[in-house]
Formats: C-alpha cells, structure tokens, sequence
C-alpha cells in the first residue's frame, strides 16, 4: 500500500515526534521550554511538562485539542489551522492569547519553529512563553508616559498663564499711577472751565477706556475662577497619589498615606487642588533623587479646618532660598520660571487657605490648611 498526501506526512510527523521527545527536550534555551507541536492541519500532536502549570492542561488533554481551542481564534487563520498572517514554513516570532482550563485568557509570545523532514513541511514547534508581566509593564509605562506628558502640559500651561498674570499686573500697576494723576488734574481744569469743553469731555472719556483695559488686565494676574463644588478629599488625595505613584515608583520612592478622616468634604475647584498637590508632590520627588519616603498626611484641626502635609527626606532647602519661594520667577530649576509656587500659593488663597513650608537638613514639609464645608 502506498501512502500518499496528508496521510504520509502525518506519520512521518508522529514517527518523528516519537522519536525526538521526551520530558527533558528543550528546544530554545537550557531551561525547560513550554512548547507544542503541531501538525499542518493545526491539531496538537505532543506537548511538554511545562505546559500543563503554565496552560491548566494537562498533556493528553492538549493532544486532543486543536489551534483554535487552545488559542483564541481572532489570532488564527480563515482554516484555523496557523496563524493569521504568518507563513508556517518561516521561523517566527509574535505575541498572541491563549484560553486557559479557567476560563480566562494568558498573553503569551509565540515562537513559530518549521519542522522539515526530507525537504518536506511536517508540522511547527510552538514555543509558547507567558508575558503578561511584562505586558503589564508596558502598559504601566504607556500610562506613566500619558501622566508625565499630562503633568508637564499643566505645568507648562499655569506657568505660561501666571507669566501673563504677572506682566500683566505690573503693567497695569505702571500705568494706574499717571493715569490716576493725568484724570485729577483733568477734573481741576474742568473745574476752572479752562479751555474747550469738548475736548476735556474727549480726553475724560479715553481715560475712563483705559482704566477699564487696566481693569482687564488686572483679571489676569488671578487664576481663573470656576463655580465650585463639594469635593470630598479623601478621594481626591488618593486620586492624585494614583496619578503620581508611576513616577514615584521609577524614582525609588515610596509613598505613604496617613489620613485621620474618612469622609470630610471641602468647598472648591477640583481642578485647581489637583495642579496644586501635583506640584507640591512633584517638587517633593524630585528633592529624593536617590529615593526614599514620601509621606501625604491628612488632619482635621480643632477650628473648622483640614491640614494637608506633604513631607519629604531631601536634603531640604536654605533659609535664604526658603524666604523667596513663592516670589515671582525665583527657582532653584535649571529650567524652571519660579511660578509654579506662586500660582498653586494664589489658588489655596482663593479656597481661602493657608500654606506653612518648614525645612532642615532632614527634608521638607509642605502644610496646606483649607477650611472644612459645612452644611449647617
């Protein structure tokens, strides 16, 4: 009899894998590998120890299954007999899922090995190595890149805003002190009915105009203001050490909540309060750039209001530089404009706040004190 097709190469496949396995066979690495082998028509022909901790199977329940039972079909073929797009006669390499004895699924990378007998395609070898650890890594690292770019763009945007704030004021401060004399001894002309009455009526009119520019300037030396609303703080602390725990982790740095309150709601912008405390734990960060411990505490105090502590182990900061935080374009930065401290100062006195910074050679303490809402 002879054997033709499909037939012949399926048994030269199995002659094959009967001779060439056993439970010590490692195809990639010394290691243990968790590898199957397949034949051309995607049905499981042998499998190793490795795969039944790995896939929940065990190895004469794989050997009953095919591809598309084992790995989820949106990653096979119209045949479901390989992979889509890829060529089973090329060594390859990709990532995919696979549907574990639990229900769930398992990102794996695949290693596509060809099996060639006599100049003929047998079947593949797949390696098959779990990387969701990994994966997740990635993902951490997308996200983390999404925060800092999120940060930065606040960062940049309230410090671009505060430059114009300042300008702004200090021109309209300059301006304020001879308009101011210019319309006094306009009134004292008026009075005396020197001159055309018309004329006088233009000039008065033209520095009421620019009093009301001024006035429009001066609008931007604050930061805007938006309708406030009941935010609970808790919640929103753990909002912002989720947003910064990324970073603090790639600085080595460990973060440590301790609040004395569960459920304690304050009155304002929440937008606001988060470019404040990003700022400050930012600052804080980066004061430890060896690491260490970074403490957010959180106490209700005896007359109506909430301290929020923001506490680092740096090097801390000299009382000359200390005496100037907070002044406009003063910064230790390389390249830093100084208005971060400035505006997050403006917006905790715009939630009618306050703010203590105690520092030594031990590290820094940032107190922000607000007052609680009250319904009553």
């Amino acid at each position: 009899m002879v054997i033709h097709g499909t037939d012949r190469k399926s048994i030269l496949l199995k002659v094959y894998r009967d001779t060439n396995m056993d439970k010590d066979f490692s195809i990639l690495s010394k290691n243990r590998d968790a590898f199957i082998l397949i034949n051309l028509s995607g049905k499981i022909e042998y499998a190793s120890h490795a795969c039944e901790p790995l896939l929940g199977y065990s190895r004469d329940s794989l050997q009953l299954l095919g591809l598309n039972h084992l790995f989820v079909t949106d990653f096979l073929n119209q045949a479901q007999t390989f992979f889509i797009g890829r060529e089973q006669e090329k060594l390859d390499n990709f990532d995919a899922q696979v549907q574990v004895i639990e229900g769930c699924t398992l990102d794996v990378n695949v290693t596509s090995i060809p099996i060639f007998f006599e100049q003929e395609l047998l079947g593949s070898y797949l390696v098959i190595k779990d990387i969701t650890f990994i994966k997740q890594n990635r993902i951490m690292m997308e996200r983390e890149n999404e925060y800092q770019t999120i940060i930065n763009n606040l960062s940049r945007i309230s410090e671009k805003q505060a430059t114009a704030g300042q300008l702004a004021a200090g021109i309209a401060h300059e301006i304020r002190n001879p308009i101011t004399a210019i319309k006094g001894f306009l009134q004292l002309l008026m009075g005396e009915n020197i001159g055309n009455k018309i004329y006088f009526e233009i000039i008065n009119s033209e520095i009421d105009r620019i009093e009301v520019i001024l006035k429009e300037l001066m609008v931007l030396a604050k930061p805007s203001k938006q309708k406030y609303e009941r935010v609970n703080l808790k919640v929103l602390l753990d909002q912002i050490v989720t947003l910064m725990a990324s970073q603090a982790l790639l600085n080595n740095i460990q973060i440590i909540k301790q609040f004395d309150f569960a459920d304690m709601w304050i009155l304002g912008d929440m937008n606001q309060l988060k470019q404040v405390f990003i700022n400050y734990i930012k600052n804080a960060i980066e004061a430890m750039p060896d690491g260490g411990l970074l403490e957010i505490n959180g106490n209700p105090l005896v007359e109506g209001q909430v301290r929020i502590s923001i506490v680092d182990q740096g090097s801390g900061i000299p009382q000359g530089i200390l005496n100037q935080i907070g002044q406009p374009f003063f910064t230790t930065k390389e390249n830093g404009t100084g208005l971060g401290m400035l505006v997050s100062w403006q917006i905790i006195k715009e939630h009618k706040g306050d703010l203590q910074i105690e520092s030594d050679s031990n590290g820094t303490s940032i107190h922000v004190k607000l007052p609680v809402f009250s319904q009553e």
